[in-house]
């Protein structure tokens, strides 16, 4: 995967040092001030297009896998657990349909309140594969996509404290009770064969909440799946391990070296 991130940054150099160039010369002048003709004026033929690289014909398959970021979320996090497994298909050559399925609880004491909220969510969505190669048994795939969220959660505290030094404290609750929110996922990642149908995946999600349910005082700290309930847009990282089911590849041939 790391051959894959030097080339971005080689790419990301050549493309920086064009616009270093010098483009302020008339058309047909050269740095000196020369005339300069173009390849096809001097000889007399139309300069020939770059013939464009024909998709290869990758493995095809069903894969099954776990996010395995979250099984690292109580390390950092103790008062949260999350579990997270995917799945993804072909649905052409270069496209993927996705979804997942997911569970977040968290319950933690502040010194004003204390919290909980428990729920489930689900994304479905779509991945192009951007990444052309021309190598045998190359099954690599650079994936951009866009994805639909929605979250159900049971929220609530059972103890609110409002300081007050002169009137002395006030202390009430808001009882659990159930909200949905949805949201719109671009993600952007790489996923790579590293065994015979295992794949290795990661994703950079930007997500935009479009909807939330909620009526009541109490702001979701957490919206599971989403992450800040309070944030419109919120940055997440998934690392996925998967191993794919192959159909659909009988008349699969390796592209010619």
């Amino acid at each position: 995967m790391l051959k894959y991130i030097f080339t971005s940054i080689l790419f990301l150099a050549i493309g920086f040092s064009s616009f270093g160039q010098d483009y302020t010369q008339p058309s047909g002048q050269n740095r000196n001030g020369n005339n300069q003709q173009r390849p096809e004026d001097e000889e007399g033929t139309p300069r020939q297009k770059k013939e464009k690289l024909p998709y290869p014909n990758k493995k095809r398959g069903t894969s099954f896998g776990v996010d395995i970021t979250q099984f690292f979320v109580p390390v950092f996090d103790d008062d949260r657990i999350v579990a997270e497994a995917n799945i993804r298909t072909n649905f052409k050559k270069r496209m993927f349909l996705t979804g997942s399925l997911g569970y977040e609880k968290i319950s933690f004491d502040d010194k004003s309140y204390h919290y909980d909220s428990d729920g489930v969510f689900a994304r479905v969505g779509i991945d192009y594969d951007i990444f052309i190669v021309d190598e045998p048994d190359n099954n690599d795939n650079i994936l951009i996509g866009l994805r639909y969220g929605m979250a159900i959660q049971d929220h609530g505290s059972d103890l609110i404290t409002i300081e007050d030094g002169y009137w002395g404290n006030y202390e009430t609750s808001i009882d659990n009770y159930s909200l949905n929110s949805h949201w719109v996922e671009l993600v952007a990642g790489l996923r790579s064969e590293v065994l015979k149908n295992l794949y290795f995946s990661w994703f950079i999600r930007v997500k935009g909440k479009i909807h939330s349910n909620n009526t009541e005082v109490l702001e979701p700290y957490r919206i599971p799946g989403y992450g800040k309930g309070a944030n419109a847009i919120n940055l997440g990282f998934s690392y996925n391990v998967a191993y794919q089911i192959p159909w659909g590849n009988k008349n699969r041939k390796a592209p010619t070296p």
